[in-house]
């Protein structure tokens, strides 16, 4: 029965780096009139190809919150426990509505080459780089991960400024223009801070799903932690990324840890 346990453990640490791990929120559809509803639901998956749909899960939720013209609505405290889809959303007023959702720290071992390959694969040959410098290329990756989780939903035919919200993340995608104004082969112009301050010259990724096309940019931020992202297809859009670091507090089981940021919405 331990052999079988820790079976399970490593293949699920396999498969959480060498395929499906990305994690995105997605209603049935984004565009949506007054009082229509919605199921909300969370997905596994990588570059918008859903591999599973996961329930919420109240013990790894740090935060779960609804913001709009209206205010901001805490979900954590109304969703219930293994909710698949996490819950029906609906709205009475037109307007932007930015759902946010904080999953945190879990850990994972790699053995070095896998461990590099993730790396290189989410656009981090800089901690590639560290670890060849600190004599480590060789070393087991440990890591511990969060994900910071953002969706926007357009209600009716009404826009404000609510795409613009801070969630309050460590790592966070801030559109500087409302994904809503714009259609198909406009640009939007996304900023990335971690920690409240630009993160300049990281990796990012714009997926984007139209009915069974799926197609993926990679770009990277500017010095001011900018990218522009050309809008070249209808359907669902991705944007994301994985910023890692060393891991300096609370780290007896973990030498880099990661934060994973996406922001989906969708594009007419």
């Amino acid at each position: 029965m331990k052999r079988l346990l820790y079976l399970s453990v490593v293949l699920g640490i396999v498969w959480h780096a060498t395929s499906a791990h990305e994690y995105w929120l997605e209603p049935d559809s984004y565009f949506l009139t007054p009082r229509e509803s919605s199921p909300v639901r969370l997905f596994l998956g990588e570059g918008l190809k859903v591999e599973e749909e996961m329930p919420y899960r109240y013990s790894k939720t740090s935060i779960f919150r609804l913001f709009s013209s209206e205010g901001t609505f805490d979900l954590a405290r109304t969703t219930a426990d293994e909710a698949k889809p996490l819950f029906s959303f609906s709205a009475q007023k037109s307007g932007n509505y930015l759902l946010a959702m904080e999953r945190n720290w879990s850990y994972i071992t790699l053995e070095p080459d896998k461990f590099e390959d993730y790396l290189r694969e989410d656009g981090m040959e800089y901690i590639i780089a560290e670890r060849e410098r600190l004599g480590e290329s060789k070393k087991e990756g440990k890591e511990r991960y969060s994900r910071f989780i953002k969706s926007l939903i357009q209600v009716g035919t009404k826009r404000d400024n609510t795409f613009s919200k801070k969630a309050g993340f460590r790592l966070e995608i801030l559109p500087l223009n409302n994904p809503y104004a714009l259609k198909k082969g406009d640009e939007l112009i996304v900023k990335i801070l971690f920690e409240d301050k630009p993160l300049a010259g990281r990796t990012i990724f714009a997926d984007n799903r139209d009915g069974d096309t799926i197609s993926k940019q990679r770009l990277a931020t500017d010095k001011d932690g900018v990218a522009k992202i050309k809008l070249d297809r209808k359907g669902v859009w991705l944007v994301r990324l994985v910023y890692m670091q060393r891991c300096t507090k609370s780290c007896e089981d973990a030498d880099w840890e990661s934060f994973w940021g996406s922001l989906s919405f969708g594009v007419r």
